[in-house]
């Protein structure tokens, strides 16, 4: 089956307004809390009701055709939740795009459905094709270069669609090029683009490379924020080095929940804040939430 992702049931758009709608509809100050979701597996249980009664939204990341997937349409056709965003799976924003090309995709597979924002990491998806057997995450290179071509292909694919992309730094365990993370956001953030903070990718990278937390946090760029993920890292040994690994099935850590707080305090424009937790127990995602649902209130 193809991970090409798509959004929406009307033609492609080009104009800028519609997306900008969007975004006002986000209401920043009265933030939504929503849980990440991935492809319909009944053996996983993954469909209690009173969990996603507890959210806003759901945060679609799998790789079905949203109308496609049993759980989607079930959450949105009996109204156990109201709004749908979605986690693009398979759109490389360091690439040269064709956007017309890649807007058309995206708005194919997401026939039926009206995402209210998208999200990508900013690193390459995949290796030979589309398809989920070609998945293979690589991190993008963090230099001024590459952030100006992902900031185009954010600006663009917004257009297009009509509907907000975000950029999301990605989880690695190493990163080259002559910008930090935090200073990659910024120069995207200089160049128009808009993000999505992942908050556990952030907090890993700085705990991984031996950096402080707190210091590379002062130069994320909070007015290009408009969702932040939050999900929980698990502590590892490699080689005899300690790591934490971003495995979205425990809940947050406390530092992670004290940086969404600083987040929540800074980002003016922040709309949405997703736990990502599809890996995890039903249980886990509920004290994931009762975390979060503090932090936020």
């Amino acid at each position: 089956m193809t991970r090409t992702e798509a959004v929406r049931t009307e033609p492609v758009r080009t104009e800028t307004a519609s997306a900008r709608a969007l975004e006002a509809e986000a209401e920043p100050g009265a933030v939504r809390i929503g849980i990440s979701l991935s492809d319909f597996v009944p053996a996983r249980g993954q469909m209690d009701e009173a969990l996603y009664r507890r959210v806003s939204y759901v945060e679609y990341g799998g790789h079905h055709p949203p109308a496609k997937d049993r759980g989607v349409r079930r959450l949105l056709d009996e109204g156990i939740v109201r709004n749908l965003s979605r986690h693009l799976v398979s759109v490389e924003l360091p690439d040269v795009l064709d956007i017309e090309d890649e807007a058309r995709r995206i708005a194919e597979n997401h026939a039926g459905t009206s995402p209210r924002y998208m999200v990508t990491d900013f690193g390459f998806w995949r290796l030979g094709g589309r398809d989920e057997r070609n998945l293979w995450f690589r991190p993008a290179l963090l230099s001024r270069e590459v952030a100006a071509r992902i900031a185009r292909n954010v600006e663009g694919l917004s257009r297009e669609l009509g509907t907000p992309v975000h950029a999301e730094n990605p989880f690695s365990l190493t990163h080259a090029g002559e910008l930090s993370p935090a200073a990659f956001m910024r120069e995207l953030a200089e160049r128009g683009a808009t993000l999505c903070f992942d908050i556990g990718h952030f907090y890993a990278a700085c705990v991984n490379e031996g950096a402080d937390v707190w210091r590379e946090l002062e130069q994320v760029p909070f007015e290009a924020i408009r969702v932040a993920h939050i999900a929980g890292l698990s502590r590892v040994g490699y080689s005899g080095r300690p790591l934490l690994l971003d495995n979205h099935n425990v809940p947050p850590l406390t530092g992670c929940l004290d940086v969404l707080r600083i987040v929540k305090e800074q980002s003016p424009g922040l709309g949405w804040v997703t736990y990502e937790a599809e890996l995890a127990p039903t249980q886990v995602q509920h004290r994931g939430l009762d975390a979060i649902e503090s932090v936020m209130a």
